[in-house]
């Protein structure tokens, strides 16, 4: 994709990590893990898909981005081990916290859900790591939501937009985001997109965010931009239009990317 060559190097400038090097690249394999257990006459379903870096110990880099996962993925803070010993970890805490004592009366016979799966990409020089959840603990529906984490496959650190894209790109995308929602949704104002559910005060760039061949992803999860009934939001900024906003232009005039 044309994010490529001159927003990766700089990146990696932080790092002080030639662009010109080749670093390892992973091989994804799923991890699965399904689990059914109770506490307190609650059950709960649990399945998990986690895609493992397999060669994780070919390189330093690939150790950082798998423990990274590892943490998001299971939702451990500062958790040092395997794929295994996370899903255990993730459903023991899960039972403490959800399934505890303290649960108020009448709780008992539920059944819970949670589902999450992932997937891993390369793109160029970047690892594109996306996170799918969905569970049911109570209550009228269930929650879900995606998170997107970018990382330099060559340092093996989470990058964050402002190491992806320029100041001028990034004041740009930010006009242009809520053009491509009045457009999607076919108004002209804020109102319009209040009227169809929107918070239009709650709407900025998000760290949340896919690198992927068609450009750059922003993800807006239920209640983030929107109420729950809107839905998951994404939008999509294009190669041409990421390299337009380069030079502060609008980003619609589909400027072809300087060759490598």
């Amino acid at each position: 994709m044309k994010i490529r060559l001159s927003l990766l190097c700089a990146a990696a400038a932080l790092a002080a990590v030639s662009c010109t090097k080749h670093p390892v690249q992973p091989r994804f394999g799923i991890a699965a893990t399904d689990s059914l257990f109770s506490r307190n006459g609650i059950s709960c379903n649990v399945e998990y898909r986690f895609a493992s870096i397999l060669n994780a110990g070919d390189s330093p880099a690939l150790t950082a981005i798998e423990q990274a996962n590892i943490g998001y993925f299971f939702e451990l803070e500062d958790f040092s081990g395997t794929v295994q010993q996370a899903a255990a970890a993730s459903i023991g805490q899960f039972s403490d916290i959800y399934l505890a004592d303290s649960l108020l009366t009448g709780s008992t016979n539920m059944e819970y859900e949670i589902s999450a799966e992932s997937e891993g990409t390369v793109v160029d020089t970047l690892v594109s790591y996306t996170i799918t959840k969905w569970s049911y603990t109570g209550g009228a529906h269930g929650i879900y939501g995606t998170a997107g984490h970018v990382y330099s496959l060559a340092g093996g650190y989470e990058l964050t937009l402002a190491d992806l894209f320029t100041e001028t790109q990034l004041a740009g995308m930010e006009t242009l985001l809520r053009k491509k929602l009045y457009e999607e949704y076919e108004t002209d104002s804020d109102e319009g997109l209040s009227e169809q559910g929107f918070f239009p005060e709650s709407i900025a760039l998000t760290e949340n965010f896919q690198i992927g061949p068609a450009g750059i992803t922003f993800i807006y999860n239920p209640y983030e931009i929107g109420c729950y009934a809107l839905g998951g939001v994404e939008v999509t900024f294009s190669e041409e239009e990421l390299e337009a906003l380069k030079t502060g232009g609008s980003g619609n005039s589909g400027t072809s990317e300087t060759e490598e």
